[in-house]
């Protein structure tokens, strides 16, 4: 395994870089990325499990979301994210978003098409399903009445085998006030709540000349289904009888599908 180095760019948004190439791909967080504190040693998990879905021998860089955010939408985490890759990527890389992350890296695709080579979503797609909507907003009423406890249950029944979701329903009731405590501020989890439910794919139409697509999710995903090409280029992979956990319950068989979209040449 790489060496794991943690910082921040921006001077706000933590990130973990495993390993040194030039080629590094850059990977937006999913939802824990901010519905949990990033602490370091949350970082090097999330980077740790991740690695076993990408390409073998590739670095990449994983990134978080601000801990302590302001206003904040979906357009403007986009923004910070071009910067990113104009100033540590030397303007051009291959963008990988995860779930939640997925929308933000649809959008930053859509709007700063010059400098994504490659796009792939995982476990995620442009949009949130009707079904994805709901839950979303759910969350935010838990997490503003204060119901931590809630909020972390909802995420007890998104993996495909039911054993899975016995062990985190276990773990969380053995370990709620541990977990809960390491939970953002219900403030920090709105805001990017709201910015989610604020968005809409057709706020920002690709051109014509956009970069490959590559969209891998579980046939019964309960927060995305399957997107309609919006992409000129688009590849969509679909692992049948999946959820939303797919890249946790079939690691190897994302990763198959991701070295294959990533490694290969233009």
């Amino acid at each position: 395994m790489y060496k794991i180095k943690t910082g921040k760019f921006l001077d706000r948004l933590p990130f973990a870089r495993v390993g040194e190439g030039f080629d590094a791909i850059l990977i937006i967080n999913g939802g824990q990325g901010f519905m949990m504190r990033p602490e370091t040693s949350r970082l090097r998990r999330d980077a740790s499990r991740l690695g076993r879905i990408l390409p073998d021998g590739r670095s990449f860089v994983l990134l978080g979301y601000d801990p302590k955010p302001g206003d904040v939408s979906v357009s403007s985490i986009a923004d910070d994210i071009a910067d990113i890759v104009d100033n540590e990527f030397g303007g051009r890389c291959q963008l990988v978003g995860v779930s939640y992350g997925a929308v933000v890296a649809a959008t930053v695709a859509s709007r700063f098409q010059h400098r994504v080579s490659r796009l792939a979503l995982v476990a995620g797609g442009y949009d949130f399903s009707p079904e994805g909507r709901h839950r979303l907003r759910r969350q935010a009423e838990l997490a503003r009445s204060g119901q931590s406890a809630r909020l972390l249950q909802e995420f007890s029944s998104v993996f495909r085998r039911p054993w899975f979701n016995f062990l985190l329903k276990l773990r969380i009731r053995l370990n709620a006030r541990k977990i809960t405590g390491r939970l953002s501020s219900p403030a920090t989890i709105c805001r990017y709540l709201d910015a989610m439910l604020a968005y809409r794919a057709g706020d920002h139409q690709p051109e014509a000349e956009g970069p490959d697509v590559l969209v891998v999710l579980g046939s019964r995903d309960q927060f995305f289904s399957r997107p309609s090409v919006l992409y000129p280029r688009v590849r969509i992979a679909v692992l049948e009888g999946e959820t939303h956990m797919a890249p946790v319950e079939r690691p190897a068989d994302v990763k198959a599908i991701l070295s294959s979209f990533l490694d290969s040449r233009p």
